[in-house]
C-alpha cells in the first residue's frame, strides 16, 4: 500500500556556469584618435627641430668661415713680411744682417717697417667680433702672439742701432764689445720670437680645430674646386 504524501524527488542536473560579462572591446592604442593627433604633433615637432639644428649648424659654419676670412685678412700687413716669397722677408733679412750682408741702416729701416705692420695686424685681430667662445680664445691668443713680434721689431731695431754704434766706434775694444751686444741682442729675439710663435700656435691650432669642426677647410676646397671648373 503506498504511503500518500511523499513524492519522489528527481535528481538535479550540474550546476550552470555563471553568464560571462560582455564588454565592448577597446581600440588598440595605436589606433585611438587622440594617440594618433598626438604621433603627429610629436613627428612634427621633432621634424621642425631637426630642420632648425642642420639650419643652426650650417649657420654657424658660415659664421666661422666669414671669420676665417677676415682674420686672414686682418693679419696681412704681418703674413707680407713672413712670406718666404718676399726677397726682404723677415728670416731673410735677419740672416743677412746676422752675417754682415746688410748695413745697420738698413736693417734699422726695416725694423721700424716691421713695428708698424705688426702692430697694425694686432689691432685688426683684436677689432675682429668672433663668432664664438672658442674663435673668441683663438683671436686672443694670436693677437698676443702678433703682439710679440711687436717687441721682437723693438728688439731687431736696438740690435741695429747697436750695430751702427759699433761701425762708427774706431776703438777696437769698444768695437768688440759692442759687437757681442748686438749677438746677445739678437740671441734675445731668437728666444723672444719662440715665445710669440709658441702663443701664436696654440690659439691657431684652437681655431683650426673648430673650423675642423665645421668643415670649414672642406668647404672652401669645394667652393674652390667648383670656381675653378
Amino acid at each position: 500500500m503506498a504511503i500518500k504524501g511523499k513524492k519522489r524527488t528527481r535528481p538535479r542536473g550540474p550546476a550552470l556556469p555563471p553568464r560571462p560579462s560582455v564588454t565592448a572591446r577597446k581600440t588598440p592604442l595605436p589606433m585611438r584618435k587622440n594617440v594618433k593627433r598626438g604621433l603627429v604633433i610629436v613627428l612634427s615637432v621633432l621634424s621642425l627641430l631637426g630642420g632648425l639644428r642642420v639650419w643652426q649648424n650650417v649657420s654657424r659654419s658660415d659664421a666661422v668661415r666669414t671669420f676665417n676670412v677676415k682674420l686672414r685678412n686682418a693679419q696681412l700687413p704681418l703674413i707680407t713680411h713672413l712670406d718666404p716669397n718676399n726677397p726682404v722677408n723677415l728670416s731673410a733679412a735677419v740672416d743677412q744682417f746676422t752675417k754682415g750682408q746688410m748695413q745697420a741702416k738698413d736693417f734699422m729701416a726695416l725694423a721700424t717697417q716691421w713695428e708698424t705692420d705688426f702692430r697694425t695686424a694686432v689691432e685688426n685681430v683684436k677689432k675682429l667680433k668672433a663668432p664664438n667662445p672658442i674663435a673668441n680664445e683663438a683671436k686672443v691668443l694670436m693677437a698676443d702672439g702678433l703682439d710679440g713680434y711687436v717687441g721682437l721689431a723693438r728688439l731687431y731695431n736696438l740690435a741695429g742701432q747697436m750695430k751702427q754704434l759699433a761701425d762708427a766706434t774706431k776703438d777696437a775694444k769698444t768695437k768688440g764689445e759692442l759687437n757681442n751686444k748686438v749677438q746677445v741682442i739678437l740671441q734675445h729675439a731668437s728666444e723672444w720670437k719662440s715665445r710669440a710663435d709658441s702663443i701664436y700656435t696654440v690659439g691657431s691650432t684652437k681655431f683650426d680645430d673648430l673650423k675642423d669642426r665645421y668643415g670649414v677647410e672642406k668647404k672652401i676646397q669645394q667652393q674652390q674646386q667648383t670656381s675653378g671648373g
